[in-house]
């Protein structure tokens, strides 16, 4: 069975506010491209509010059905109650390319291993609520090559499919560059050897 293609993304990061039992809960959510940058994040958010008692986080980097990264960290709470709750809420939404920071400020009542796991995924809940999402389609880059006669055949096959013709070579029939949602490549592949072009490029 194939992974799904499409998946969310945040559009901007949000920050909100959730209280359990008077620990205060700070939830940085955001659109993040790689680990570097989401520690600059963290970093940020760890100056911003120096006293705070943990600042728990999840990331996820790429489709969420099989990231590229995907790593939670409790930063000090018991093991599991925060980091691993936060990143299986993430996946569960099928959100992916996101960070997200949970600060907590101790309000002088323990919340025990379940109330924790509750609290901090309700704190990336509530900022996923508050995020306006965006689904992201993957693209692919085809060079594909035909006689002169085929180009505008060629050329209409991509539109069909959602592609657009990014450059052509003439120096030896025609070669052009298409750029193509992801999930419409095996349709217009199986189209285009159908009709006799040849794909030069675009396979992997």
């Amino acid at each position: 069975m194939s992974l799904p293609v499409s998946y969310q993304i945040p559009c901007s990061p949000v920050v909100s506010e959730t209280e359990e039992k008077k620990s205060r809960f700070i939830c940085w959510l955001g659109p993040v491209q790689d680990k570097a940058a989401f520690q600059q994040q963290l970093d940020a958010m760890r100056a911003q509010y120096p006293d705070a008692s943990h600042h728990c986080t999840a990331l996820v980097i790429g489709n969420p059905a099989n990231p590229e990264v995907m790593q939670s960290d409790d930063d000090g709470e018991p093991g599991g109650s925060a980091g691993r709750p936060m990143l299986e809420l993430l996946l569960k939404q099928e959100i992916g390319n996101v960070g997200a920071i949970v600060t907590r400020y101790f309000g002088g009542t323990k919340l025990g291993v379940g109330g924790l796991m509750r609290a901090y995924r309700g704190a990336v809940g509530a900022a996923v609520k508050a995020a306006e999402l965006q689904l992201f389609v993957p693209e692919r880059r085809i060079s594909v090559a035909c006689d002169f006669s085929q180009e505008s055949r060629l050329r209409f096959l991509a539109g069909q499919y959602r592609g657009r013709c990014e450059d052509a070579d003439y120096s030896s029939g025609v070669t052009i560059l298409l750029q193509l949602p992801d999930d419409q490549w095996p349709l217009l592949r199986e189209q285009l050897l159908a009709e006799g072009f040849t794909i030069v490029k675009g396979e992997e």
